[in-house]
């Protein structure tokens, strides 16, 4: 077992345990949680070895020294470093350290630190940097992690810093989120978020407002490549002297045609210099990149320089319109910045088509292709994308995501690996593989890995979503709400971070807070364009107008809930989110007693529609369980259980429980319901035992079966409502049967907002009504008037209907972005 919902509801006085309730219940109810807890103590996959901080990431040439030692050896990826070690980087390379559990440290080019002591036990390794720049980012406890330099010490409290320290010893702390207290002998200063802490020789520290923190961190930024190396026109002699480098960047790796161009070598053409400005944006050398690219007057240069605007969301003008496939490339970027999707994807288009055999053009088509949920174009194009550039990072990354999408999550880790081993600043490789381990069960590990793309990719608003996301499961909402926040602060257009934080309120019982950031996030929803098509827009928006309608309906606002949630279903009526939130909308509203059932019906349809629609793990099976808010990257394979008890003084009892699983392309759960009342009149009692099994199994990853059977036992006496409660009948007993009603279901989806539903039913149901006092009305006529109605007694009532049906039902749904077709028979 991966995880444990255990949650227990009590209501009334005192409470009242009805000892003759169904013992084979309790017993299935004790079987399921021993199976759950047995599952809970198997350890999960053996991790990273442990130690004080661990090297993640090699960009170029890293080395590491051992405490004690004066040598100077490679460092390895994943290499433990112990008090005392210490680490330097070469020119034009970058390292990633995980400093603790909750803190890591990107490290610049030519810096030199030691992991020095903590100044408690228990705490975190200090950061002691003699020269150099860091980017810190700290989840730690106030006060658990510091960084000293030759000139100052400081205190970290839940930060996120860039660290540089120059030759002279000269100090400057750029806080972009958090509080340091920043230290010498002369003075101390408080920096708190936005400022800059400056240390200059034999001075004491001053504050001053940061100007731009995006330049001051660009160095850590991740600038995809873009330029096609045939448009260079270089010559057959620079050809021959950067074979190896062309050859490694032809094939995708980046940090390798970095690491094997011509020590020393300075470029001899424009061309060539273009190209050396290209290797040094694989490590985020913007500085160094511009000041070859300036002196430089041509169209590839420009759209090195469009690109670092793109990576840095600054404008950028055009000159001419695009020609060559690397301005093309350039182009994508930028409009995707731009949030104009729909153009970015007619600019890789074109990129592909001005060179054929240009690997990156393709890739970044597949890319696009992917956020508009075309996943054969996408996998069509990456596989041409990755026969031309085989080690291309973001490539293999993007073939991880496309396997993880259809539950192929070992071979997706597998893909996520190969792309952190090439190119370890890509933080989109580490997002994926976090989220397959949270996929996996594997929580914490995931969390980390979700940790470390934020901190290699700082400036994205959605990682730190993620992040906070991942932060709820470990049951740390403080971190998480710290996360959410941080990320609207980035991007306060991005409607992700009010998503998620509206759901924790919500598990918080903060219901009205919730409610505002929901809405927030609906009006912010267009905003991803940026990632979306406008298709999925309105995918999206429906799961936000869905969980909108749950938030409402937590607040005791049904008839809202149900408009809301229907909303969601006309933004989008192939989001089974959207069909299965209407169907907990309007099961808020069911008759518990059964005998007023206008909302059965629609109650049912939904359901079977939102199941039929959901992908395997897309959320749970069951009845008994409310559905939250699903993200198909963050769904976890295991067995879970849900109890709930409700006692009430007058001796009615309600006990519901859920035992559901995933396990790959495969989930399940069984659902077992029973409810005792005594009523509040003489016979007007109620008993109900009901029990669903479900299994829903993903054929392909665009066919999916689904199968359900479901008995219900109902026994009671005259439970309608009176306007005078002596016109109930004292003698009425009734009884419902159906064992069972059995459903076979087939979805098959086309493409996005394209999808076949198929069901097939038995229906077998035996009502049963019994009466020895049945009052029959008799109407008296008088001149053909009605003068009277009496109700004499003596007469009995002995029904029985028994009910045999099938029924087969068709749906066929198509969608464009402006407009809906639903087609249905029985």
């Amino acid at each position: 077992m991966k995880w444990i919902d255990l949650s227990s509801q009590k209501s009334g006085q005192y409470f009242h345990l009805n000892l003759q309730v169904h013992s084979t219940f309790l017993l299935f109810l004790f079987t399921i949680l021993w199976v759950n807890l047995a599952g809970a103590q198997t350890p999960d996959a053996k991790g990273p070895v442990k130690g004080l901080c661990m090297l993640l990431t090699i960009e170029g040439k890293v080395e590491v020294s051992r405490t004690g030692s004066t040598e100077w050896a490679l460092a390895q990826t994943n290499q433990v470093l112990q008090i005392g070690d210490r680490v330097r980087t070469s020119a034009r390379s970058r390292a990633m350290i995980r400093w603790s559990d909750r803190s890591e440290r990107r490290v610049n080019e030519l810096t030199t630190l030691t992991v020095a002591p903590p100044q408690r036990a228990g705490a975190s390794p200090t950061l002691d940097l003699q020269n150099g720049s860091a980017y810190g980012f700290n989840r730690e406890g106030p006060g658990e992690t510091r960084f000293r330099t030759p000139l100052a010490s400081g205190a970290i409290r839940g930060t996120e810093f860039n660290l540089a320290v120059a030759d002279n010893g000269r100090t400057v702390v750029s806080l972009l989120d958090g509080e340091i207290e920043l230290t010498n002998q002369l003075g101390q200063v408080v920096v708190q978020s936005g400022e800059q802490g400056v240390v200059e020789p034999g001075q004491a520290p001053t504050k001053t407002a940061m100007i731009d923190a995006i330049n001051i961190i660009q160095w850590s930024l991740y600038y995809p490549a873009i330029l096609d190396v045939d448009e260079l026109g270089l010559t057959g002699v620079e050809l021959q002297a950067l074979s190896e480098s062309i050859s490694a960047y032809r094939g995708g790796d980046l940090l390798r045609a970095l690491g094997t161009y011509p020590e020393n070598r300075p470029p001899v053409s424009p061309a060539e210099a273009v190209y050396r400005a290209a290797t040094l944006l694989a490590v985020g050398q913007v500085e160094q990149a511009n000041g070859v690219l300036k002196a430089l007057q041509s169209p590839l240069a420009d759209a090195l320089q469009e690109l670092v605007a793109a990576v840095k969301n600054q404008p950028w003008t055009r000159t001419a319109p695009p020609a060559l496939a690397t301005e093309w490339m350039a182009e994508s970027y930028y409009l995707q910045s731009r949030l104009q999707l729909d153009a970015a994807l007619n600019a890789a288009h074109e990129a592909t088509k001005k060179s054929p055999q240009f690997g990156y053009a393709w890739v970044r088509l597949a890319e696009l292709e992917f956020s508009f949920g075309h996943s054969t174009k996408a996998l069509t194009a990456l596989d041409k994308g990755l026969l031309l550039s085989p080690r291309n990072a973001q490539g293999l990354a993007l073939k991880g995501f496309i396997l993880a999408g259809q539950n192929k999550i070992n071979d997706a880790i597998t893909y996520f690996d190969q792309a952190i081993a090439i190119d370890g600043a890509l933080g989109n490789a580490w997002l994926g593989r976090g989220l397959c381990k949270i996929r996996r069960g594997h929580t914490d590990d995931g969390r980390k890995d979700l940790q470390t793309a934020a901190t290699l990719e700082s400036q994205r608003s959605l990682l730190r979503s993620y992040l906070g996301k991942a932060w709820t499961y470990t049951k740390y909402d403080e971190i998480a709400e710290k996360e959410l926040k941080r990320a609207r602060q980035l991007d306060p257009n991005d409607p992700t971070p009010w998503l998620y934080a509206a759901l924790l309120e919500q598990q918080q019982n903060r219901i009205n807070q919730a409610v505002i950031d929901l809405e927030k996030s609906q009006l912010l929803n267009t905003n991803r364009s940026v990632f979306r098509s406008r298709l999925l827009l309105d995918q999206d928006q429906a799961v936000r107008s869905a969980n909108l309608a749950t938030i409402y309906r937590d607040a005791g606002m049904f008839d809202v809930s149900v408009r809301e949630a229907s909303r969601a279903v006309n933004y989008d009526y192939g989001n089974y989110s959207a069909h299965l939130f209407l169907a907990g909308s309007y099961d808020a509203l069911r008759d518990p007693k059964l005998i007023n059932l206008r909302y059965e019906a629609p109650y049912l349809s939904e359901y079977l529609v939102g199941n039929l629609l959901a992908p395997v793990g897309g959320g749970n099976l069951s009845q008994n369980l409310s559905q939250q808010e699903y993200s198909k990257l963050f769904a976890r394979d295991g067995m879970g259980i849900s109890s709930s008890t409700e006692y009430f003084s007058g001796g009615d009892w309600i006990q519901s429980g859920s035992q559901y699983g995933t396990f790959g392309n495969t989930s399940y759960a069984l659902d077992p319901y029973y409810r005792s009342e005594n009523g509040q009149r003489p016979n007007n009692d109620l008993k109900q035992l009901a029990f669903s099994g479900k299994i829903k199994q993903q054929l392909t990853p665009q066919d999916s079966l689904y199968l359900e059977a479901a008995y219900a036992n109902i026994k009671s006496g005259d439970v309608a409502q009176y306007y005078n409660q002596a016109n109930a009948d004292p003698t009425l007993r009734v009884r419902e049967l159906q064992e069972p009603n059995v459903f076979a279901g087939y979805h098959h989806e086309w493409q996005p907002g394209m999808h076949t539903l198929f069901l097939l039913s038995r229906l077998d149901d035996t009502l049963s009504l019994n009466s020895s006092a049945l009052k029959l009305p008799f109407l008296v006529y008088s001149r053909g008037q009605i003068t009277d109605v009496r109700n004499p007694s003596g007469f009995a009532l002995d029904f029985r209907r028994e009910l045999d049906a099938y029924s087969g039902e068709l749906q066929q749904i198509w969608q464009t972005p402006d407009h809906a077709l639903v087609v249905g028979g029985r």
